[in-house]
């Protein structure tokens, strides 16, 4: 029991964005066929039970009880499952929804949620009620699904942060040698914003994306040359750039050095 009075203040809003919800489903028969189709509304879905395939055009997302995910309008998709898959999902539209998912940062590459249970169990309790008052129950577990995305974020905060940079890092220690990996290209693999990703990898480390790429690059031509590699193009290309000279001019910004001069200074 509280000891304290507890107020919650509501900032006064004059007017008001709408929100409609249009529909409120518990989905037992899942798509089994793989073809993708569109909504007119958005939508955030919650897995009960089992593990399931999100599909939308170029990504394939997995599946499994607990998570909550996104679908946006006019996007098409598909959502698959084996044996016992089961989720319930909310749609809408409207002026307030679109203010939620900006300020959650919710979008088509950062749309899936892991460890929501809490807004299952909410869910469930919602669909079995009897009630007149349809309209108010619906938007109660939408905004309910909200907040507690936003207290989530919250509460993970450095833990979410840490295991994001990790997630980052090895993406880019895995594929530095690309020459097209890129931020845009590592945001569009991990399924995050662009700017997310940047602002929390620099957040993390200090450094920023593309300039933790290229001292990684630069690292892993300078161990080539130590260890026998003299052919700069032949370098160049397996670090990661498709020009030796720009490889040239990146290098030296790092060590000082031309490429040659390095390799000249290791006989020294």
């Amino acid at each position: 029991m509280f000891e304290k009075n507890i107020c919650l203040l509501n900032p006064f809003r004059s007017g008001g964005d709408p929100l409609y919800i249009a529909h409120f489903v518990l989905e037992t028969n899942p798509q089994t066929d793989s073809a993708l189709r569109s909504t007119a509304t958005y939508r955030v879905h919650y897995v009960c039970r089992g593990h399931g395939t999100l599909h939308t055009p170029g990504h394939t997302y997995p599946l499994k009880a607990g998570d909550l995910f996104f679908t946006f309008a006019a996007e098409p998709i598909a959502v698959q499952g084996s044996d016992g898959f089961q989720y319930m999902y909310i749609s809408f539209l409207g002026g307030r929804g679109n203010q939620l998912l900006d300020r959650l940062k919710i979008d088509r590459r950062r749309r899936i949620f892991h460890h929501m249970t809490q807004v299952g169990r909410f869910w469930e309790t919602c669909l079995s009620m009897s009630t007149s008052s349809v309209d108010t129950l619906c938007e109660s577990a939408l905004l309910y699904a909200f907040s507690c995305l936003e207290v989530q974020q919250k509460d993970v905060g450095i833990d979410q942060q840490t295991e994001t940079v990790l997630r980052i890092r090895k993406a880019i220690e895995e594929g530095f040698s690309r020459p097209t990996l890129s931020l845009e290209t590592l945001a569009e693999q991990l399924a995050y914003n662009p700017k997310y990703l940047s602002a929390v990898f620099k957040k993390g480390t200090g450094i920023g994306v593309v300039d933790y790429l290229q001292t990684l690059r630069i690292r892993h031509a300078c161990t080539m040359m130590e260890q026998g590699f003299r052919s700069i193009a032949d370098i160049a290309q397996y670090c990661g750039f498709n020009d030796p000279q720009y490889f040239a001019k990146v290098f030296k910004k790092h060590t000082r050095l031309t490429p040659s001069e390095y390799v000249k200074s290791l006989h020294e």
